[in-house]
């Protein structure tokens, strides 16, 4: 129907899978990797940040296939990859005020 849906995956979540985020197992949720395999919708990863005048620029990356990954936890693992790469190259940007290890 072409609809968009945007989830957060730099949340703690309380169930999901155990997956390496900065080289330490972390409590990941699943559910994009699982809505995209089973509706095979690609994911779009999207960078927001907001300037020195606090005006946000977006830039929207590189689709994901779903396709080319076996499983949920291989796909899921790309998009913590993707997550990393974002917060190390501004992570002024990201405000956790909570554990994502807990």
């Amino acid at each position: 129907k072409k609809h968009c849906i945007a989830l957060m995956i730099d949340q703690r979540v309380s169930e999901g899978e155990k997956i390496n985020f900065f080289n330490k197992p972390a409590l990941t949720t699943t559910l994009p990797a699982q809505l995209s395999m089973k509706f095979n919708l690609d994911i779009v990863p999207v960078f927001i940040e907001r300037d020195h005048k606090n005006n946000f620029n977006i830039e929207f990356q590189n689709k994901i296939n779903p396709v080319k990954f076996k499983n949920k936890i291989d796909l899921t693992k790309e998009l913590n990859n993707i997550l990393e790469k974002m917060v190390i190259r501004n992570p002024t940007q990201w405000i956790w005020t909570h554990d994502r290890w807990k």
